[in-house]
């Protein structure tokens, strides 16, 4: 019970390097949306955010070809980001600092004194239920369908980083204690003796049909679960430049999208 419980934590905490000068708050900036008025919007500590990027520095050796950490804005699962233009910031009491999208919603997070000294939040205009930020570590050059194993393991230790940040101090202390380790990316080494999952899950950008871990001469089919593969990142003996290679589900037809369709009100209608 105890450990499922944990897994489960593990799970929902796996939910940013910047430019060299700091960035200064803007206290006029009328480009700005504000998102006060919306209740319960997506958000993150910055002072969490600063942790990311701390370890991002700290572990750039994982994926020296990454440039710097960047985040990616993502509707959730079942919903859509809706109509208005999407607007990031980093806010506080007495200034907000704009962040800027591109065109695949992924931005980098500057570094701002001002913001870490302020308890400042990274905040999106969109409710945590129907979108939320994701971390982006990712080599130049690879393929839609390629992942490399050392993008996904500092990913994992950036996400962690944050993630420590914004849970209580005694949920720190379970899972490291659960654990044995602090490094807790370092736990997911896979299948264990007996037939434990102690696998990472990496999110793709489409439904999997298959997925294979290869290095070199070495291959291991790895475990899918609609959009996601599971990866053994705590194994070393996977070298950091092993490759994910990925195979897609065809899209559904056109009369599979219509019977799903039709069925959804009916399964709801004879919902006790």
């Amino acid at each position: 019970m105890m450990r499922s419980a944990i897994l489960l934590l593990l799970a929902m905490l796996a939910c940013a390097a910047v430019p060299a000068g700091a960035a200064e708050p803007d206290k006029d900036d009328t480009r700005t949306v504000h998102v006060n008025a919306i209740r319960n919007p997506e958000l993150h500590s910055y002072r969490a955010v600063v942790a990311g990027l701390d370890k991002f520095d700290e572990l750039h050796a994982l994926a020296p070809n990454v440039p710097q950490l960047r985040f990616q804005v993502e509707a959730r699962s079942g919903k859509v980001l809706g109509d208005e233009p999407l607007v990031a910031r980093i806010a506080a009491d007495e200034f907000s600092i704009p962040l800027s999208l591109d065109q695949d919603l992924r931005f980098t997070v500057p570094r701002s004194e001002a913001a870490y000294d302020a308890k400042a939040e990274m905040v999106l205009n969109r409710k945590k239920r129907q979108a939320r930020f994701q971390t982006w570590v990712r080599s130049p050059g690879l393929a839609d369908n390629r992942y490399r194993m050392g993008d996904v393991r500092l990913d994992c230790q950036v996400k962690i980083a944050i993630a420590k940040e914004e849970i209580p101090f005694w949920v720190n202390g379970l899972i490291n204690g659960f654990m044995l380790t602090t490094d807790w990316c370092s736990w997911f080494k896979g299948e264990t003796p007996k037939g434990g999952d102690r696998t990472w899950s990496h999110d793709a950008p489409a439904k999997l049909s298959a997925a294979t871990l290869r290095d070199g001469e070495r291959s291991m089919a790895l475990k899918i679960e609609g959009k996601r593969f599971k990866l053994p990142i705590g194994d070393t003996s996977w070298s950091n430049d092993a490759l994910v290679e990925l195979e897609f589900a065809p899209p559904a037809e056109p009369a599979q999208l219509a019977q799903a369709a039709e069925s959804a009100p009916a399964a709801k209608e004879t919902a006790p």
